[in-house]
């Protein structure tokens, strides 16, 4: 994938208090998982920074809102996945324009 150094970047931007590598980052599965034990911390100890980053990378409201209220063990590897994908679709179009 030629938008990974890009995804990084975006990530770090977007989310200054993790931190992200290219590993970290080299799939959906690893980034779920490295980032979920973070984002179930800013659950339960500080939601408004969570509802912050959120709309700083522009997950769609209505798809955070859905998966708060789904109620089960897993919400943090959701939002994971809703942020990888977010993340990802942000750096692949960075990647797209700065090679024009």
């Amino acid at each position: 994938m030629d938008y990974q150094k890009e995804l990084v970047v975006v990530s770090q931007k977007l989310i200054p208090d993790f931190e992200f590598n290219q590993q970290t980052i080299s799939d959906k599965n690893g980034f779920v998982k490295s980032i979920s034990p973070y984002l179930s911390h800013l659950l339960d100890s500080d939601f408004q920074k969570l509802v912050q980053i959120m709309y700083r990378i522009d997950v769609s409201e209505k798809e955070f809102a859905l998966t708060l209220q789904a109620g089960n063990e897993n919400i943090a590897e959701k939002l994971a996945e809703l942020i990888y994908n977010r993340l990802c679709l942000k750096a692949k179009i960075r990647a797209k324009y700065k090679a024009k």
